[in-house]
């Protein structure tokens, strides 16, 4: 069977605070369960709504500062871990031009990693 993604994922767990754009805008918290330079999968405490635009901020080891992206929610399931109650596909939009290069570097990081192993 032919691979359909265009990205490599790769299995990491950051922590990321979101934003969804809709009243009431509050920040919460969740783990990214997997990510590519397309997406990430995000796990949180509550159901995320497909359609529904996000901003991201996710902490990168040894970065000083959270890359900042703009991504809509593809799709949102129930699921049972310790740490979270849902998964949710997230595709990207917009990278802050300040943060692309942080963002970029990391990926490129556990490419060589995973070209390593």
């Amino acid at each position: 069977m032919r691979e359909k993604r265009r990205f490599i994922r790769f299995d990491v767990s950051l922590k990321v605070n979101y934003v969804v754009q809709k009243e009431p805008k509050t920040e919460k918290t969740g783990i990214t369960k997997n990510l590519s330079a397309g997406g990430i999968q995000l796990l949180t405490k509550e159901k995320l709504t497909t359609g529904n635009k996000v901003e991201l901020m996710i902490f990168t080891p040894e970065s000083l500062n959270p890359a900042h992206l703009n991504g809509i929610v593809l799709w949102s399931n129930e699921i049972s871990e310790e740490k979270a109650s849902y998964a949710s596909g997230i595709e990207f939009g917009k990278i802050e031009e300040d943060n692309k290069n942080t963002f970029l570097r990391f990926l490129c990081e556990l490419m060589y990693k995973k070209i390593g192993e």
